[in-house]
């Protein structure tokens, strides 16, 4: 049961609109957050002790209907690196040995991972909104993207009948019950036909989809030809007569209609820097968002060229992060994703990774007035983190040179992991 007021203190309180607060209080008024600053300004009823409170994480690309793959069992978190396209065959084949019913396991399983890792707020991709009843039914934020896939004709409209099937039994209802809010995700260029991002675009709903991810997309964009080809042809799902929207990945969602829609847009490496201003919020039209969910550690599996999250970051668009799914990441912790970009980029400041991890990924999603910051009136949803018994003059690098772990989150005021449970 929800307490009506309840001051939680702790070592550190990092705001995300604002420095960090040491010897810190936030206060939770009804699920939301009352006041917030430094303890001496303000009684505390449970000192949490060594620990960061953060706004809860926002992991803004996953798919959480996916398992680690068999091969990789073993492996722990040193994944090797991998062909891409190899790995595609491998995730496909995993899947047509599966069953609905294994799927909705998973997706259990890892619902309760990615709460128990902090994150509070999600952009889930699934199969028809395989993913929802999960979701719904846990204390947490989503926004669940059906995935439309298939560049021959009956599979693009199996793939969108069963999607639309689904979103037609989502109400308004249900969706504020569950916290949660339906879309639609046409897979990639190279697997999905133009008429159905079109189709997408004029739904009025959030959309998502996988762009610019590998060089060979950009190949077959430009030539229709190369490995991605054989893949689909293997597959048996290349369409000789399909013609791309254009030849580069950003006409997906910056040409023509396709502009007036929401787009969060998984992975972006391969995105012609002469193209970044138009990822600004200020580039598009009528309001619409568009934001790249980067997900360093399954970047860095593939081994992608760099990619350009710092130029997109100084072009003024909005980057946030995501952990992709258990068959190419070691697990679905957005603090392992910002610690592991931490090391490969010490140049980054703390103030801006966390804010890709929370506020930015809020804001892709359209929920940066309930969550994403620490601010009066918003929704309690943090992240609890252990810290390490040093100092650091700069106190982003207790949590970001550090191993250690989430050790609590709260949603909308009340802990769902952790030991203060029931507080």
């Amino acid at each position: 049961m929800r307490r009506g007021t309840l001051s939680l203190g702790a070592r550190y309180v990092f705001p995300v609109e604002g420095p960090p607060i040491p010897n810190g209080v936030v206060t939770i008024e009804e699920g939301r957050i009352g006041w917030i600053g430094p303890a001496r300004e303000h009684g505390v009823d449970v000192d949490l002790g060594n620990v960061a409170i953060t706004p809860g994480l926002v992991n803004a690309h996953t798919h959480l209907e996916l398992s680690r793959l068999v091969a990789d069992e073993d492996a722990g978190d040193a994944f090797e690196v991998e062909d891409e396209i190899a790995w595609l065959s491998r995730v496909i084949d995993q899947r047509r040995t599966g069953s609905e019913a294994k799927l909705r396991d998973a997706v259990a399983r890892n619902v309760q991972a990615s709460l128990a890792a902090g994150t509070t707020l999600v952009a889930d991709t699934t199969t028809a909104g395989l993913s929802w009843d999960e979701i719904a039914a846990a204390p947490l934020r989503a926004v669940v993207f059906a995935e439309i896939i298939g560049l021959k004709r009956y599979r693009g409209l199996e793939s969108n009948n069963d999607a639309w099937k689904w979103l037609s039994s989502i109400t308004p209802e249900r969706q504020v019950a569950a916290c949660a809010k339906p879309g639609l995700s046409p897979h990639a260029p190279y697997s999905t036909a133009e008429w159905l991002y079109h189709s997408a675009a004029a739904s009025h709903l959030p959309l998502s989809t996988h762009l610019a991810e590998m060089p060979e997309e950009l190949r077959l964009l430009e030539n229709r030809d190369g490995p991605l080809r054989k893949f689909l042809e293997d597959l048996g799902a290349w369409d000789d007569d399909w013609e791309p929207i254009g030849p580069r990945p950003a006409d997906y969602v910056r040409k023509g209609e396709l502009r007036n829609a929401d787009w969060l847009i998984a992975h972006g490496t391969y995105i012609e820097p002469s193209e970044f201003w138009q990822l600004r919020p200020e580039a598009s039209a009528n309001g619409h968002r568009v934001a790249i969910a980067f997900c360093p550690r399954t970047h860095a599996r593939f081994g992608h060229a760099p990619h350009p999250y710092r130029s997109l970051l100084e072009k003024g668009a909005v980057v946030c992060l995501g952990t992709d799914s258990l068959a190419s990441s070691p697990s679905l912790s957005i603090l392992d994703e910002l610690r592991f970009l931490h090391e490969r980029d010490g140049s980054l400041s703390g103030e801006l990774l966390l804010t890709m991890a929370t506020l930015f990924g809020a804001w892709a999603l359209r929920a940066e007035t309930t969550t994403g910051s620490l601010r009066v009136g918003k929704s309690a949803d943090l992240a609890i983190i252990r810290l390490p018994d040093r100092h650091e003059t700069d106190p982003y690098r207790l949590i970001l040179d550090s191993r250690e772990p989430v050790v609590a989150t709260v949603f909308e005021g009340d802990f769902v992991t952790g030991p203060w449970r029931g507080v």
